[in-house]
C-alpha cells in the first residue's frame, strides 16, 4: 500500500479486519438465498472476501450453504 494507507490498525500496528461476519449478518434476512456476489455487492467489497467471510460463518454454522451448481454456492441466515 501507499505511505497514506488510512487503515485502522490494532496496539500491535497491525492492519485491523475491516471484512466482519457482523457487517454479512446485518444485510442478510433469515431465510433468504443470498448470492456471493450479491453479498460482495451490497457491502463493497471483493468477491473473494466476501466468499471468505461466508466461509468463516457457515464454518461456525451461522448461516447455511447451498451448492446447486459446480460454480454457484448459496448462502442462507437461519432464522
Amino acid at each position: 500500500m501507499t505511505e497514506n494507507d488510512e487503515r485502522a490498525r490494532n496496539e500491535s500496528g497491525e492492519y485491523v479486519q475491516e471484512h466482519t461476519e457482523e457487517a454479512v449478518l446485518e444485510i442478510m434476512k433469515p431465510l433468504e438465498p443470498y448470492m456471493t456476489s450479491e453479498i460482495a455487492d451490497e457491502l463493497g467489497w471483493s468477491r473473494r472476501s466476501a466468499y471468505n467471510v461466508l466461509t468463516r460463518l457457515h464454518e461456525s454454522d451461522e448461516i447455511r450453504k447451498k451448492k446447486p451448481e459446480a460454480r454457484r454456492v448459496i448462502w442462507i441466515r437461519s432464522e
